[in-house]
């Protein structure tokens, strides 16, 4: 199945009430993409899990794709992030637990839904995390993160946006171009595309799955498996 893309009455409706300190770092690697992915990934999940009881956004940081989450459902929804001075200055009201992606402090089968944006990628264990969010799902997941592309090519231009445009493209932002820089030096260290879609292959029902951005990102929604199936 493709995903499910948002519309621009909805996207207008996004970014009509987006706040002005919505992140500045996912704008800029993804291309000013982010907002409509996230919609897409929402809207996309919701197919697989229409009518979520709960919704558990996974390193949530200021709460960005639980803001988008609320444009299509009114699922309770808990946001999870190691930094509390993120949940503090989160973007949304509601419930904000400080914990790590790589042990979350839930219950198996606790949410419905679990969803993560633009942060799987800062984990030396990809694989880990997936695990928990799999763990603490009753139904579905979805995600997108940044990837590697297979192709040297792509490898080598998007590894050079990062290392040497970004960082500088934010500062005319009014950033710290200092601040972009750890963002290349996680490309580096991150497995190419084809290796991550066969982990989630093996870990998930994978429903969808498909690269973005040059293949720097990949957007996956997938289904738990039965305890038969693990």
């Amino acid at each position: 199945m493709q995903e499910i893309k948002a519309t621009d009455d909805e996207l207008k409706r996004i970014y009509e009430d987006i706040p002005s300190s919505y992140d500045r770092a996912n704008r800029f690697i993804s291309f000013n993409q982010d907002v409509r992915w996230r919609a897409n990934l929402v809207k996309t999940a919701l197919k697989f899990c229409p009518n979520p009881g709960s919704v558990l956004d996974v390193a949530s940081g200021k709460g960005e794709l639980t803001y988008v989450l609320r444009k299509f459902t009114q699922a309770y929804s808990v946001m999870v992030d190691y930094s509390e001075n993120m949940l503090r200055h989160s973007l949304v009201e509601g419930d904000r637990i400080q914990g790590s992606f790589d042990a979350l402090p839930f219950r198996d089968n606790s949410f419905d839904l679990v969803m993560s944006s633009f942060a799987l990628h800062a984990s030396d264990n990809v694989e880990a995390v997936v695990r928990e969010m799999e763990r603490v799902s009753r139904h579905v997941l979805a995600f997108i993160a940044m990837g590697k592309p297979d192709s040297v090519w792509k490898r080598a231009y998007v590894g050079f946006y990062l290392h040497y445009v970004m960082p500088y493209i934010a500062a005319l932002g009014g950033a710290k171009a200092s601040d972009y820089r750890y963002i290349y030096y996680i490309f580096r260290r991150l497995y190419t595309n084809s290796y991550y879609r066969q982990l989630f292959s093996r870990l998930l029902n994978l429903r969808v799955y498909r690269e973005l951005a040059l293949n720097l990102f990949y957007f996956v929604v997938g289904e738990k498996r039965g305890e038969d199936e693990s």
